[in-house]
């Protein structure tokens, strides 16, 4: 449960993907592209190791299986909320919606979807959640516009450059250096969020990229699998507090819990380091790189 919703950030649609192509202008499809390779990697390996840790736990309580007609009753009852899926990948890779429109057409669906279809909220808590979800944007918006000005001035005072001829001077293996960014980001990850992440440090590095030929699409997927893996990191993993709530577990107990699966990540992340042909190949395919 901690380290599942990583791959909401790592399979599109993902903010932090909108947000590294704001400032590195790389297509944000192709981008959305890179994502599905290691999400579904990190899926087939997680339930690799859960099927042979688990098999023989007589503790689960595992339910028959489904026959046709229940399988029928859930996809049923499930079809408008699949159908949510289906406007924004559709919609996106169709070419109907840009990123930002399928946004909006996916809010307003959910949004009637719960009031008037499944009716799980009422228009008293319509209004809240709307103040709510205003606020949550607005936070968003103000880190952005922090993280712009800050991006503006390192430039200005040519501090990019000036990292790019410490690094160089310093790391020649692009292979090196890949490795440094990621164990640099994962130290990071665990001090700050994905997107005050993306916004501050994306500018800082993205010209040193060219120094070691490597594709500004590939390292947005790397520094975004690096990132989401610090939402299960300690001391500041926000996914470890939450399940710790949830579970009325220390984190300690959370912390050690997690390790295989976080181990299994960063084994993806290393492939898809390593690996930039079989990361970049499906954007290729789709035109946009």
């Amino acid at each position: 449960m901690a380290t599942s919703p990583n791959l909401g950030v790592i399979i599109p649609p993902s903010i932090s993907m909108i947000l590294y192509c704001l400032i590195s202008n790389v297509s944000l499809l192709g981008l959305f592209a890179t994502g599905f390779l290691p999400g579904m990697m990190i899926m087939f390996f997680v339930c690799i190791y859960t099927y042979f840790t688990l098999r023989n736990n007589k503790n689960i309580v595992r339910l028959p299986m489904p026959n046709f007609r229940e399988v029928m009753s859930t996809l049923k009852e499930g079809f408008w909320a699949i159908m949510l899926i289906v406007i924004i990948f559709g919609g996106i890779f169709s070419g109907a919606f840009t990123a930002n429109e399928v946004a909006v057409v996916a809010c307003v669906y959910a949004f009637i979807l719960e009031l008037f279809i499944y009716r799980s909220i009422d228009f008293a808590k319509a209004k809240r959640i709307t103040i709510d979800s205003a606020v949550t944007s607005a936070t968003l918006l103000i880190i952005v516009a922090g993280a712009s000005t800050f991006g503006r001035m390192i430039t200005f005072e040519n501090i990019p450059d000036q990292i790019v001829d410490a690094v160089t001077s310093n790391i020649q293996s692009p292979i090196v250096f890949l490795l440094v960014m990621n164990i640099l980001l994962l130290f990071i990850g665990m001090f700050m969020d994905i997107i005050s992440a993306t916004m501050i440090l994306g500018p800082v590095f993205l010209p040193m990229l060219p120094a070691y030929d490597v594709n500004l699409m590939h390292f947005g997927l790397i520094m975004t699998v690096n990132l989401a893996i610090g939402y299960c990191t300690p001391p500041m993993g926000v996914s470890l507090f939450i399940t710790c709530t949830i579970s009325k577990r220390d984190i300690l107990y959370i912390a050690r819990s997690v390790l295989p699966f976080l181990i299994i990540q960063i084994g993806v992340l290393l492939f898809i380091t390593y690996m930039p042909n079989m990361v970049l190949w499906l954007p290729t395919v789709m035109g946009y790189l």
